[in-house]
């Protein structure tokens, strides 16, 4: 795809003060990977089959330590010149693929030009919609579901579950919580039978808090109460797990049998043995990386080394 000509002037204006020489993804191509494997797989490729005209290769975007983009966007991205332009290839994980689809770039982008980010409740990006407005919103989202009947949903029929999902907020805001009960209910027995989810998934949990909502806007108090006391239970449950493992730490620091007198003589004479310490371990964590991508490599790329092999010597 071709970047617009708005879209390039409004990126080089918020990155890069206006220069428009700057901006590297006028010509833009997607791809999508199975997994990380596959993806080693086909930076390897393309190195050897692109070489100097590889510019940058980003992978930040998907380190554990770095923040994704507003919305929760993130990619790979490799950066080739070619005919004297810098063109980007944006390549994706298959399983953040599954979430973040073709539209996840322009919620990206609604996000940058809205000022917005997550929410902790999704349903609050409907506040201070009126009711005309909220009316009109409900008829498009009853269109985007007419191909699959809330009835005939399956759990693995994703895009429509999180429409049914939007949908259901509406239904919650506009009043009309029967509707939103019937979906929220068939929504929380689609997460139940999905073996990524369940039914103690935080997903799935905070749909029968919505569902709560629902029956007690109907004043259906008693089985909101018992959704609310299982609801109950299940925080307690977290809460203590997390004390114990807090507890557990307290625990190891004043245990007289951890205390180290030689250790902390140590640490005094030498400063830096923790950081030293640290970055052996993450030494001996990519030796180990690369030790397991070989053999990966051997099992499911063989082709890796076809072109190595053939132009070795005889």
């Amino acid at each position: 795809t071709l970047l617009a000509l708005a879209a390039a002037i409004k990126k080089a204006e918020r990155k890069y003060n206006g220069n428009l020489l700057q901006v590297t993804d006028y010509c833009r191509a997607l791809l999508v990977v199975k997994d990380f494997p596959t993806l080693l797989a086909l930076l390897e490729l393309a190195r050897d089959s692109f070489g100097p005209l590889i510019k940058r290769v980003k992978l930040s975007g998907l380190k554990e330590n770095r923040k994704s983009l507003v919305g929760g966007y993130r990619d790979v991205k490799i950066n080739l010149e070619l005919k004297e332009h810098i063109c980007e290839i944006q390549v994706h994980l298959w399983p953040m693929w599954l979430v973040c689809g073709v539209d996840g770039f322009r919620h990206y982008r609604h996000c940058l030009e809205y000022n917005t980010d997550t929410f902790e409740n999704p349903y609050d990006a409907l506040y201070g919609l009126d009711r005309k407005t909220r009316a009109e919103i409900i008829v498009m989202a009853e269109e985007a579901v007419a191909l699959m009947p809330l009835e005939t949903l399956e759990w693995y029929h994703e895009k429509y579950i999180l429409d049914y999902f939007a949908e259901a907020g509406l239904f919650l805001e506009h009043g009309l919580v029967v509707w939103a009960e019937t979906t929220l209910r068939q929504l929380i027995k689609l997460r139940t039978e999905s073996p990524d989810i369940g039914m103690d998934h935080h997903e799935t949990l905070q749909l029968q808090k919505y569902l709560e909502e629902s029956l007690r806007k109907q004043d259906k108090n008693r089985e909101a109460d018992e959704i609310a006391e299982r609801l109950a239970i299940k925080e307690r449950e977290k809460k203590k797990e997390e004390e114990q493992v807090e507890q557990s730490l307290l625990d190891m620091v004043t245990d007289p049998s951890c205390f180290n007198p030689a250790e902390m003589f140590e640490n005094i004479m030498d400063p830096n043995k923790k950081e030293r310490e640290t970055e052996q371990r993450a030494r001996k964590e990519i030796r180990a990386s690369k030790k397991h991508w070989r053999n990966v490599r051997q099992q499911r790329f063989p082709f890796l080394d076809a072109d190595i092999d053939a132009s070795g010597p005889p």
